[in-house]
């Protein structure tokens, strides 16, 4: 879907579910602002993000809404550029009159936006940005929360991988970006005898990687790990390829590449072996409250094989709803404080905002794309959901 008809179809389907329950509107609806990259290579991540928001909202509107009001989605494309999305907040404040945000959806936008929300004192709930500088020393404060799992959380869980697979020696490459360095900066803190053979960053949406690609071949190196996203993964993917680079190493991917999405733009080129994370995968079996996410979210797409992305919206919105709930009124150090400590009962089981920190102990899934026998589309083995 692209932003001009999610916009269209939030304004109907909201729309229709404000009618449907006119006793909820008697204080007008309570606004949410939503910032996503909707254009762009990065698209295919704001609207992945924005289908979870708009389930969510159906699903809280059509059971009465919060505090007997309707939520209302405003929208704006951030297009991955923080001038952009900043621009988009302070407009939302200042003509709508928006007190609640979900998004910007990465940490080259996120960083920007939380100053914002500090200084205007309202609520913003990162649904996926990782970096921990969002959320560390001077630059934590009462209104930013990070639903995502942090690089530093990142960078235990993945050299736990690394060594899982034998690697002994490890070469970076990604976007030159906050992420990025955070990353790649708690693997190294958790590296033990795993030895660095260098790292080779690029800028954000590049699309020639043919130098990068010929120094991690020549690099001394067993491993691979990198970090780039949306079509800039696809790019590279498909140069390396016939270079042989997931022949002669072991290649894991961070940004979140496990999602489903990537496996079916890429079909029979998606590179077997490779391991990825994913926040969520549709072809997971153990919970029931999965099961039943999954179910309402295939319906709603229109289609059995959903994306990854979809769950982190969801999760900021059902957050949101249960902070202003709990809080009894909209005001928005009011909802703030309401988040601190608070726990949501999610497709993945339990979620708890730590109120020392505001992250989220959010799970996430790890495994290693492998080809599916009647599908194009490979899914990861060895799947495990880690916490």
């Amino acid at each position: 879907m692209n932003y001009a008809k999610a916009m269209k179809s939030c304004a109907i389907a909201l729309g229709a579910a404000a009618m449907a329950t006119v006793a909820m509107a008697e204080d007008g609806p309570i606004k949410v602002g939503v910032i996503l990259p909707m254009s762009g290579g990065s698209a295919y991540v704001g609207e992945g993000i924005f289908t979870g928001v708009e389930l969510a909202v159906k699903q809280v509107n059509e059971a009465g809404g919060v505090l007997g009001r309707p939520l209302e989605i405003l929208l704006r494309d951030e297009q991955l550029r923080p001038d952009v999305s900043t621009a988009a907040m302070r407009e939302l404040i200042t003509l709508e009159g928006v007190q609640h945000f979900i998004g910007p959806a990465t940490s080259a936008t996120s960083l920007a936006n939380s100053q914002i929300a500090r200084e205007e004192k309202v609520v913003n709930i990162s649904p996926s940005a990782k970096t921990e500088a969002l959320t560390a020393g001077e630059n934590l404060h009462d209104y930013i929360f990070q639903l995502a799992p942090t690089t530093d959380v990142d960078g235990v869980r993945t050299v736990e991988v690394l060594k899982g697979i034998g690697t002994e020696s490890i070469c970076f490459t990604g976007f030159d970006y906050a992420y990025t360095h955070d990353w790649f900066a708690a693997v190294r803190a958790n590296m033990g005898d795993i030895r660095e053979a260098g790292a080779f960053l690029v800028p954000m949406n590049a699309t020639d990687f043919s130098a990068t690609i010929t120094q991690l071949l020549s690099a001394d190196c067993d491993t691979v790990i990198g970090t780039q996203f949306g079509g800039s993964f696809i790019a590279f993917i498909k140069q390396a390829t016939p270079f042989g680079l997931f022949d002669s190493k072991t290649v894991l991917w961070g940004s979140n590449t496990g999602d489903h999405a990537v496996a079916a733009a890429l079909g029979a080129e998606l590179p077997a072996g490779l391991w990825a994370s994913a926040a969520d995968v549709w072809y997971y079996e153990g919970l029931e409250s999965h099961a039943a996410y999954q179910e309402a979210l295939a319906d709603f797409q229109g289609r059995k094989e959903t994306d990854m992305w979809p769950i982190t919206g969801y999760n900021a919105v059902k957050f949101l709803a249960a902070a202003i709930d709990t809080a009894g009124t909209t005001d928005p150090t009011e909802v703030a404080a309401a988040l601190d400590g608070l726990t949501i009962q999610t497709p993945l089981g339990e979620i708890t905002i730590d109120p020392e920190t505001n992250r989220a102990n959010s799970p996430e899934f790890y495994g290693r794309f492998e080809p599916q026998d009647g599908s194009n589309a490979a899914r990861m083995t060895d799947l495990r959901l880690v916490r």
